[in-house]
């Protein structure tokens, strides 16, 4: 019998198979089914789990059982991410690496240098510093370096590019357009090489893993094709797809989920945009802005007859809807569309309503929240939220009681790299909601319970998967080092992820 304490031993390849029996103990295991954690142990041998039993009487293991001891650990089944953006990732993260340069005229020499060693290949470039380099970093500098090879230039915080003129032309957006829907061309590029593509999967697969995530759903632009380059799928992957440059292509979808089922890449479903952002005027509500102007205009019939196109074909939609108008609109059409064989879902809902969610709850359309999202806002002072509509103090945002009044079904997204999954993290602003700044807590009334939230987590958006821990369930677990539900706030912040694991083996430890 080995015994196998946190810490005690050297970080293992990428992934780990477990050729023996091995019993994992804690304080603390959350098998998504009860609401409390309770000590007790997890008993596997290969890919299913042979018990989850409370307190530790395991007699006494043979020679040949491993024990890993996370005593003080806290076990939860592993998570599902229910909104990543690996493309939009990937043009965050692709090409020269500017983030350890202080000094600007040392990026500039390095851009010149990649176009002299491939000057007929397109330069990216990510990590700089707007802050510091925003009136040096302008188009002349870089139309200097080259007036032929585009070259783009992504900011450190993603919030500004540094293009030059053949870019800006070649990609059909300027330096402050960094919306994804904008940015297609340049996005469509990266994914066509499949080096980049590889590259970037593996790095950001890991960085998932080492987050706890097990499965995901990825939102892929107009095709499922980025995936098709990919080949070493860790994570389970549910392919949704989001039109951009076309209207979508109902038979294309249909192909795709026939034909896409791999063991762990699958199609599943189309995302449809339907308003804006609220922080920003243009999500659709029904106040009036602080800020005045024109409310968006949306187009709910166009909406509407797309989703009955995708329905009546068997493929399931998900509806981004910020506003509370657009989200009641949001609900409304989707239960008129509820079909044998789709799983419907709405994604956002920043601004949630109590009409909504019963509407959710009846035609059984998932609610996926970002439970991360008051990371947005350093502190209760200086947040958005109460000073965006008129007459609203910010109440209306984030009200997560409305969706479990109804018992809709909720699952967790991220968006990443809007945020990188952390359920420390959605634990510290849904369930406590508190900023950064300790000036308080977000409407503490409206909070989701930390059962809850794990539970979302432990759930896709279909009405498939519910992942829990028990006899004959995956051996697929998250390990934390500490106890989520009972530390402090400053040690929840701090909490990390000790060990991932997907079917017995061990696929990342810290």
């Amino acid at each position: 019998m080995i015994c196998r304490l946190h810490g005690s031993e050297i970080s293992p390849p990428r992934i780990r198979r477990i050729e023996m029996k091995t019993i994992v103990r804690s304080r603390h295991i959350f098998d998504g089914v009860g609401s409390n954690p309770y000590q007790g142990y997890l008993l596997f041998d290969g890919p299913k789990l042979m018990a989850v039993e409370k307190g530790w009487n395991y007699g006494d293991p043979d020679e040949g059982t491993t024990i890993f001891c996370d005593d003080d650990n806290f076990i939860m089944p592993g998570i599902h991410d229910n909104h990543v953006f690996f493309s939009g990732w990937l043009s965050a993260n692709c090409g020269i690496d500017l983030a350890s340069l202080s000094d600007f005229s040392e990026a500039v020499d390095i851009i010149e240098q990649t176009v002299a060693k491939n000057p007929d290949r397109p330069v990216y470039a990510h990590g700089w510093d707007s802050g510091a380099w925003l009136e040096q970093a302008t188009r002349e500098v870089l139309d200097g370096v080259s007036t032929a090879v585009p070259i783009t230039v992504i900011d450190k915080d993603r919030t500004r590019y540094w293009m030059n003129t053949a870019a800006v032309r070649r990609y059909g957006f300027s330096e402050g357009d960094l919306s994804a829907e904008k940015r297609w061309r340049l996005i469509r590029e990266m994914t066509s090489d499949e080096t980049i593509v590889r590259d970037g999967w593996r790095r950001f697969q890991q960085l998932l893993l080492s987050r706890g995530v097990v499965s995901c759903k990825d939102i892929v632009f107009d095709d499922c094709s980025v995936h098709g380059l990919i080949d070493d799928h860790v994570l389970d992957v549910s392919m949704y797809v989001e039109s951009v440059s076309k209207p979508f292509d109902v038979p294309t979808l249909v192909k795709a989920r026939e034909n896409i089922s791999q063991e762990r890449l699958h199609f599943g479903g189309a995302k449809v945009m339907v308003d804006g952002v609220v922080a920003d005027g243009t999500g659709d509500i029904y106040g009036e802005y602080v800020a005045g102007g024109v409310k968006p205009s949306i187009d709910y019939q166009s909406v509407e007859d797309t989703v009955a196109r995708l329905s009546e074909a068997g493929i399931s939609c998900c509806l981004t809807a910020e506003g509370d108008k657009a989200i009641d609109m949001s609900a409304d059409i989707l239960s008129r569309h509820h079909l044998p064989g789709t799983h419907h879902s709405m994604s956002d809902l920043e601004m949630i309503t109590e009409r909504a969610s019963k509407v959710m709850a009846k035609s059984e359309i998932t609610a996926e929240i970002y439970p991360q999202i008051l990371g947005l806002n350093p502190s209760k002072v200086q947040s958005y939220m109460g000073k965006t509509i008129v007459g609203d103090d910010g109440g209306d945002f984030y009200r997560y009681t409305n969706l479990s009044q109804f018992g809709t079904r909720v699952t967790c997204g991220t968006d990443c790299p809007l945020f990188i999954t952390s359920v420390p993290d959605s634990l510290f602003r849904a369930t406590r909601r508190r900023f950064d700044e300790n000036d308080g807590n977000w409407f503490p009334e409206y909070a989701m319970p930390a059962a809850d939230l794990l539970k979302a987590w432990c759930r896709d958006g279909s009405h498939e998967k519910q992942r829990t821990l028990g006899s004959g369930k995956p051996s697929t677990f998250t390990v934390f080092d500490r106890d989520l539900t009972s530390v402090d706030d400053d040690a929840l912040k701090d909490a990390k992820v000790v060990r991932t694991v997907i079917d017995g083996n061990v696929v990342y430890q810290q």
